[in-house]
């Protein structure tokens, strides 16, 4: 809605709106409070010393929240005006009943499944990102540039889990005062950088595959690789694009956290950029496939089971995470059953992601694997070598300091001397531990 002010024409803020259509409606007689916005709804001109009511199901319709408790239409929301003509609490309304029925109506029983599927999921899925990303930072045999790319994917994950885990916890314990919607900045925020690590892991997934791509086919970076392109393309461009969504979302949209933001065409600032990352990736996985193909003819090598292993991570992933972060826009809004299967399989994907991208590129890889097993028999080499010093340093002072005594009770009487641990078998465990040595192959130890 545009009106012409006295230099050019602009788009007048929700709150000079409101003056507008409510200056013909302006109190002639007396103290009133004027017309104000609440950044919520538009409050009529009150006389003083008098309390403006309004249905909750009248402002739930104007800003088109959709609810349907039934006690809806005896909750209201109210402001008082006080007999200097001022409203009491400034801009803020009290709400308190119209919040009630919010929260009687969103956790519902479908809504509170969901919410249980993504507290779990992203639970298990921070556990699982956690262990992986430590793993790949503590084994220093394990570093590669393919590594990096997984771990700066793997922190692009947790950042989501932590905000999917953030979301869902409201709906899990059902307490209004947990709930951040109340507070319109922080959920913006809260969504915001959902988004961000939502589109940063679909960027890092194009990483995946351009790194892929430039190894098996043209060598397009023959010196090093790049990863200053590389952290542009995963970390800078989506922060760009989400703080240019957010920007013109924030003009366009003046509703609480952005509610309907699905629905506005400018959400493709954020869809468009994650679509052709997809795309790019399916082609890349397609001229992939068609090279290994061509290799698998001519020879089966080492390089090229490996090559066929990393194309399989790759292939499963790529659906999984273009299906979890694309699935809001084929909502099929039905208010029925295909809206509910999208609704669970939306949660299961978003929350489970990162179990997914730990079992296949850190638990079951062979490398991984072999890594994990070293380390185990290096500690265990330790704690044997430890062990059996031990031993002995205990086998030498008893026999010892029975060696003393005997040597005591039998005197002069005694021509023969008595050597340590000879024909005396205080410490059974001492002889194996001389006897025979732990078998351990040097090429198993790292």
């Amino acid at each position: 809605m545009e009106f012409t002010d006295q230099n050019e024409t602009r788009a007048l803020t929700m709150s000079e709106i409101c003056h507008l259509q409510n200056g013909d409606k302006t109190l002639n007689k007396g103290v009133f409070c004027e017309a104000i916005w609440d950044s919520f709804y538009c409050w009529p001109a009150t006389p003083a010393g008098e309390m403006a009511l309004l249905s909750c199901s009248e402002i739930f319709t104007h800003n088109h929240v959709p609810i349907n408790v039934r006690t809806m239409e005896k909750a209201y929301a109210y402001r008082y005006c006080n007999e200097n003509g001022d409203w009491l609490w400034g801009e803020w309304t009290n709400y308190t009943e119209c919040l009630e029925l919010l929260h009687q109506d969103n956790f519902s029983s479908d809504q509170t499944a969901v919410a249980y599927i993504l507290f779990v999921g992203s639970i298990v899925s921070l556990v699982a990102l956690i262990l992986t990303l430590s793993i790949f930072c503590y084994f220093k045999s394990l570093h590669c540039p393919r590594l990096h790319v997984h771990q700066n994917l793997v922190i692009a994950l947790i950042i989501h889990s932590i905000l999917l885990f953030v979301i869902s916890t409201p709906g899990v314990l059902q307490d209004p005062a947990l709930s951040y919607g109340n507070i319109d900045w922080l959920c913006k925020s809260i969504l915001s950088i959902k988004m961000y690590a939502a589109m940063a892991s679909i960027n890092w997934m194009f990483v995946e595959g351009l790194l892929l791509h430039s190894r098996i086919t043209v060598s397009v970076f023959n010196m090093e690789t790049p990863f200053k392109l590389y952290y542009l393309l995963g970390w800078v461009l989506p922060a760009v694009f989400i703080i240019t969504w957010s920007v013109v979302t924030s003009k366009v949209l003046d509703t609480p956290c952005w509610r309907g933001y699905g629905k506005s065409s400018y959400i493709w600032i954020i869809t468009g950029p994650m679509l052709t990352a997809l795309t790019i990736n399916t082609i890349f996985l397609v001229n992939i496939v068609r090279i290994l193909v061509t290799k698998l003819k001519m020879s089966v090598s080492i390089e090229t089971a490996q090559v066929r292993k990393a194309i399989k991570a790759t292939a499963l992933l790529f659906p999984l995470l273009g299906i979890t972060h694309l699935l809001f826009c084929i909502n099929p809004r039905d208010h029925a059953y295909l809206e509910k299967a999208y609704m669970f399989t939306n949660a299961f994907f978003q929350s489970w992601q990162g179990v997914f991208v730990a079992v296949l590129y850190c638990f079951t890889n062979s490398e991984v694997q072999s890594a994990l097993r070293n380390a185990y028999l290096r500690a265990n080499l330790r704690w044997h070598h430890n062990g059996s010093h031990l031993t002995r340093r205990y086998c030498s002072h008893a026999s010892t300091n029975y060696s003393a005594n005997l040597e005591a009770s039998i005197g002069e009487r005694s021509h023969h001397k008595v050597s340590p641990c000879a024909n005396i078998s205080l410490l059974p465990l001492h002889e194996p531990l001389e006897t025979k040595e732990i078998p351990i192959h040097k090429n198993n130890v790292k």
